[in-house]
């Protein structure tokens, strides 16, 4: 009895009779209207929140990162929020290196591409990912294949060695 009258409200708010019936006029909003509309947001938010609040990103991704901050846009300390012991070392001894550098005014801007070549792994633990890696300086074109070392380290995926060699 009680879903009947529940179900003839509901044809109330939702009917193409009901519209018509208010036509050119402001039509109500049913209490159960409001309450669909309610839940259909909650749902929306949850799911967005939901998406935020991923898990960890793994292996394969946070290699990419290291990549793309490492050797396309150049930037040593994001890449270095990413390494771990022997990778974590190299980059802070370039950090060191590059201190006393500075860019020229008319320095040339870089273009870089990679690919993933490969991956191997190496039990549950360690994967290691190969890159080709293009950068282009002005007209000049180098092609060198990066062997980044990935390894689970207090849970996480963390780039723990890395090395490139000319193609």
């Amino acid at each position: 009895m009680v879903i009947s009258v529940a179900a003839r409200r509901w044809r109330m708010c939702f009917s193409t009779q009901a519209l018509n019936r208010f036509e050119g006029r402001r039509i109500p909003f049913c209490r159960e209207a409001k309450i669909v509309y309610r839940v259909i947001g909650l749902c929306v938010a949850l799911i967005i929140a939901c998406a935020a609040c991923a898990p960890a990103e793994g292996p394969k991704s946070m290699a990419e990162s290291f990549v793309e901050r490492y050797y396309v846009h150049a930037d040593l300390p994001k890449a270095r929020a990413l390494a771990y012991g022997l990778a974590l070392r190299k980059i802070e001894e370039e950090e060191r290196l590059l201190e006393a550098v500075t860019r020229p005014a008319g320095a040339a801007d870089r273009g870089v591409s990679f690919s993933l070549y490969t991956t191997r792994k190496m039990g549950e633990d360690k994967i290691f990912f190969v890159y080709d890696i293009i950068i282009s300086v002005d007209r000049q074109v180098m092609k060198k294949r990066a062997t980044i070392a990935a390894g689970r380290i207090e849970g996480g995926w963390r780039v723990t060695n890395f090395q490139e060699v000319d193609i």
